[in-house]
């Protein structure tokens, strides 16, 4: 046998192709190890800024040309490098952020790893430019192909801090350099990744350039206002239009920043922000506290939109994780958890508790139109007697209503039919609303367009979408019915025959309580076969077939633990109590509006329905004053 060991390689043209084990060189192996933090020029971006704000910068300048495909450049005013740190600064593994695994173990600075500017300097043409604070003159190094001794140190102009100048990325590699986006699709990534770092510090400014044009200038935040400002220049004024603050302590950590409302929920994960200690993060963990906080408000198909920073003692915190330092693993994973779940659980409960001021509403204007081929004045239409009535002129109860209202609506008058003043339903008088046990929604007024509910209080005009507004009462009288086992299920004459994989037939064995809780029955009947015997009945007139199928599917799949048991039977749920809800055009009287009314006073987040839309806006008096020009 060679004294080299020899490995058989892959088989080409029936030859076998043998290789020696050997070294490889020092730049072979710094452009390797460069593709775990060098993706693309965002990476770049982000490891320089990351370096600026470890040196203690006031101000933080990035510089981009053709979508950092030609040049990036980043300046900071911070501590600046020794001029004989100045070549250490560009060898791997060569960091001032730590010198132990104790200090590993408690790292509170962004970088750590020391690869950084040996990993850029391997793929792109790096200058770096450093003015120590107590040094006469700055002094720029390039680092080269040849070995690092060999690097000259020469002056150059700088005030102070340090500049790092990138050019031609992956010019050196074009096997690398092919696979980067079009320069407009890599600016996007920078300026993500520019905007995750101004938010992680507003005591910093930032300002960022892209061929000459300015396209961000953040001066820093010193109170909660300009704060608010850079979120929402950052992340768009919606959002700073539904932001609730966040500010919670328990057990050593604290959690602070904004939460949108359930209104500016995302298609997709685009405007989450979380940071740990200052460090942008992305963590499973984490993400789940919060989402699970939204679960009631949002449907699967929606993302919640936050920027939430979490402080905790380092030493709890492992940031080696990952080499693009982008993910954490916490010690204590359930203890995070639970706090960043309840902490926004909590805010998200207070803004429900307190809709007016979450929901008052600005109506637009539209001024009035003289009918065609009229005279250009504009009749008053008759007020029908329904406000004149004086049958009933108390108000019912809610126990009196509510069944009737709930499951027993009247059918809505066929499309097209007229009803005259005297065939109008007699309905109760409406109580006044200025009285101090006046309830919060006040008294309905009537409904239009057999949509909306309109209900006058204290405050002024309140609008109810009556279909959102149900769905949720119902979703949460489900979410107690099944937690005291007490939804009910209507058999059905003819079993339906459902066609299932054998995983999924397998599953209605194993699930068969959680199925029986939500008033699904069903019983397997065969290796793919089972039979649904029984189902809610809220959706006896509905496609439960379908429900049932997609039940089946979700446990089929997997589902592990009680939680994700539980988690998509309030899916469940939640669509039940869409489904069973009062539709649009459907008529309701007074007696079925104001018990709905009273019933969403008693239910928790009656703001918004089991989607996430709003099912309620308050229009006060100065609003409406405003529209007529009242006391102008």
């Amino acid at each position: 046998m060679p004294e080299t060991i020899a490995f058989a390689a892959a088989r080409t043209d029936d030859r076998a192709i043998a290789m020696t084990i050997c070294l490889l060189d020092d730049q072979l192996i710094s452009q390797i190890a460069a593709g775990e933090v060098v993706e693309r020029p965002a990476s770049i971006v982000k490891e320089l800024m990351e370096n600026s704000l470890d040196a203690g910068a006031g101000w933080i300048n990035v510089d981009i040309e053709h979508g950092g495909l030609r040049r990036i450049l980043v300046a900071d005013d911070g501590r600046g490098i020794d001029r004989d740190e100045l070549p250490l600064a560009v060898a791997r593994h060569a960091t001032s952020k730590i010198d132990s695994l104790d200090a590993l173990e408690a790292v509170a600075s962004l970088g750590f790893r020391g690869e950084a500017l040996a990993s850029i300097a391997s793929v792109a043409q790096l200058t770096l430019t450093s003015r120590a604070l107590e040094a006469d003159r700055a002094y720029a190094v390039t680092p080269g192909e040849q070995q690092l001794q060999n690097d000259t140190i020469r002056p150059a102009a700088l005030d102070r801090g340090t500049r790092v100048e990138v050019r031609e990325l992956f010019a050196r590699i074009p096997a690398r350099r092919k696979f980067l986006r079009a320069p407009a699709t890599e600016f996007s990534h920078i300026r993500k990744a520019f905007n995750q770092l101004a938010l992680s510090r507003f005591d910093i400014g930032f300002v960022l350039r892209h061929d000459g044009t300015e396209v961000s200038r953040l001066a820093p935040a010193d109170d909660l206002d300009a704060m608010q400002t850079r979120v929402e220049k950052l992340i768009g004024g919606a959002f700073g239009d539904h932001a609730v603050a966040v500010d919670e302590q328990a057990a050593g950590m604290r959690l602070s920043g904004w939460i949108a409302t359930p209104g500016f929920s995302r298609g997709q994960a685009d405007r989450q922000y979380s940071y740990v200690n200052h460090r942008p993060i992305r963590d499973k963990v984490f993400n789940h506290g919060v989402r699970l906080a939204y679960r009631d408000l949002l449907h699967n198909q929606r993302h919640p939109a936050y920027v939430l920073y979490l402080d905790v003692d380092p030493r709890q915190v492992d940031v080696n994780a990952h080499p693009a330092k982008a993910e954490v693993r916490f010690r204590e994973s359930r203890l995070v958890h639970d706090f960043v779940f309840r902490s926004v659980g909590r805010a998200l409960a207070a803004v429900e508790a307190k809709p007016h001021a979450a929901r008052e509403v600005e109506l637009p204007v539209s001024e009035p139109v003289a009918p065609a081929g009229g005279s250009g004045e504009i009749t008053p239409r008759p007020v029908s007697r329904l406000f004149d009535s004086p049958a009933a002129a108390e108000q019912p109860g809610i126990a009196q209503t509510r069944a009737a209202y709930a499951f027993q609506m009247p059918t809505a008058p066929m499309e097209g039919a007229s009803q005259t003043p005297e065939q109008a339903p007699a309905a109760p008088a409406t109580p006044q609303t200025d009285a101090e046990d006046a309830p919060a929604l006040g008294y309905a007024l009537a409904q239009l367009h057999d949509i909306y509910i309109l209900a006058q209080n204290r405050q002024g005009l309140i609008l109810v979408d009556m279909h959102a507004a149900h769905e949720r009462v119902l979703y949460e009288q489900l979410k107690q019915e099944y937690s005291a086992g007490r939804i009910q299920s209507k058999r059905l004459l003819v079993p339906e025959t459902l066609s299932l994989a054998e995983a999924e037939a397998a599953a209605v064995e194993t699930h068969a309580e959680a199925l029986e809780a939500v008033g699904l029955e069903i019983t397997r009947a065969g290796p793919t076969t089972a039979l649904l015997r029984g189902v809610p009945a809220l959706l006896a007139n509905e496609d439960y077939v379908a429900l049932a199928y997609d039940m089946v599917a979700d446990l089929g799949d997997g589902l592990r633990g009680p939680q994700a048991v539980r988690d998509r039977i309030d899916d469940v749920l939640a669509d039940m109590g869409c489904k069973a809800a009062v539709k649009a055009g459907r008529r309701l009287t007074l007696t079925e509006m104001n018990a709905l009314l009273r019933d969403m006073e008693h239910t928790d987040r009656a703001g918004h329905c089991n989607h996430g839309r709003p099912s309620w806006v308050q229009v006060d008096m100065s609003g409406l004053d405003r529209l007529f020009m009242r006391g102008k």
